[in-house]
């Protein structure tokens, strides 16, 4: 646990707000009940959030009129949709998405640098692995043929770097 300047303690886990997020991000998709935003952010993430965590959460979100009850076909499923105003914050969410891209690349430095005892060089050739990996990834939607060659330089690449440690 870390202590806080102020006596409070904290455990280290998943970042205020990551919840919200990926719940909304899932419903963005598509209408799902709390169960199965559950089982999505695990399948993602390897963390199952509690019932107690995500019930409230969706209640909250339902009050504030970000999410709707929608008319499922399995009437034992409480499933929800994003309301008109669920979809308008999604896509202010969306014009953010360069901070969470600058947070992820300071966990990254972290843990390679700090845990991983990455020397500096290294690390500066991966996080631009990296930087043009996602550039790249945003250009293929552009061209659907450019994923299969994505793929396999991907596949080469992760070769290459294998074979460095045999």
């Amino acid at each position: 646990m870390l202590k806080r300047s102020r006596g409070h303690r904290r455990r280290i886990g998943v970042p205020k707000g990551m919840l919200r997020h990926l719940a909304l991000k899932f419903l963005e998709k598509r209408p799902m009940s709390g169960s199965e935003i559950m089982e999505k952010i695990e399948e993602f993430t390897d963390w199952r959030p509690s019932p107690g965590s995500i019930y409230p959460l969706l209640a909250h979100l339902q009050e504030d009129g970000v999410i709707e009850l929608h008319v499922d076909e399995d009437p034992s499923l409480k499933r929800f949709s994003l309301t008109e105003s669920g979809l308008q914050m999604m896509e202010e969410y969306s014009q953010v998405n360069g901070q969470l891209r600058n947070r992820h690349k300071s966990i990254h430095k972290m843990y390679w640098i700090l845990h991983r005892e990455m020397p500096e060089d290294l690390y500066e050739s991966f996080s631009t692995l990296l930087d043009a990996v996602e550039k790249t990834y945003d250009r293929l939607a552009a061209d659907p043929g450019a994923s299969e060659r994505f793929k396999e330089i991907m596949g080469e690449a992760s070769s290459k770097l294998l074979e460095i440690g045999v």
